[in-house]
């Protein structure tokens, strides 16, 4: 399960994917307090910050119908939206990540 510290625009299209189909379940793993994800650092990272999440998603869906794709799973009952933030060496720590997992960025910056 990850989220990453990027903006989702640089994610090429197999990241942008997982990641909305990995904040859905994040999403309902705290919302529902799902024991198997508790303990996750993505559970623990967004715990008390859900705000961050519908402002991720918002952007994910934004970028999908960009790209042509269809979004039908709107998050249910969500919070207010908090802007969704990192720092510029988590962004560094991701940028690292991805590359090392061979690319993953549809641009790199």
């Amino acid at each position: 399960m990850k989220i990453w510290a990027l903006p989702v625009s640089e994610l090429d299209r197999s990241r942008l994917l997982g990641e909305h189909a990995e904040l859905h379940a994040l999403y309902a793993a705290i919302t529902r307090g799902y024991r198997a994800w508790r303990n996750h650092p993505e559970t623990r990272r967004f715990r008390d910050h859900l705000g961050q999440l519908v402002a991720r998603h918002r952007q994910q869906v934004e970028e999908l119908l960009a790209r042509g794709y269809a979004h039908a799973s709107p998050l249910l009952r969500p919070p207010p939206e908090d802007p969704y933030r990192y720092t510029t060496d988590e962004e560094a720590r991701d940028r690292a990540l991805l590359r090392s997992r061979g690319g993953g960025l549809s641009h790199p910056a």
